[in-house]
């Protein structure tokens, strides 16, 4: 598939309802960016997002806003650091991938809780 860009696809349409699983964006213009932040949350997946805006006020409002699994601020959710979470919410996730959290899957957390262990003697 070429990669594409849609511009203002209707909301009603799969490219909007659906996750794409290739080089496609769509992109919507908003005079209001609580709006757009809005309706970015305004579907089943969240994987990653994108937030293109020199103001950080705005980045800050989209990070804590934004119901993702990470925002990419300045470039495209694609990006992707193997030391990073990535991974998303809602429909598209529940865990997160990177070292960490392989290492995390290969491990037996175990607890030890100890009570008295002063002087005295069990044995």
């Amino acid at each position: 598939m070429e990669p594409m860009i849609l511009e203002d696809a209707p909301f009603d349409t799969d490219t909007r309802k659906e996750e794409i699983f290739g080089p496609v964006i769509l992109l919507y213009s908003y005079n209001d960016f609580k709006e757009a932040v809005m309706e970015a949350n305004n579907t089943h997946y969240s994987l990653q997002a994108g937030v293109f805006t020199c103001d950080l006020n705005k980045a800050f409002y989209a990070f804590q806003h934004i119901e993702a699994g990470g925002v990419c601020l300045n470039d495209s959710p694609s990006m992707c650091v193997d030391s990073q979470p990535y991974g998303g919410i809602k429909d598209s996730g529940i865990q997160r991938e990177g070292v960490k959290y392989a290492m995390d899957n290969m491990l037996e957390t175990k607890v030890l809780v100890m009570c008295n262990v002063g002087n005295a003697s069990y044995f």
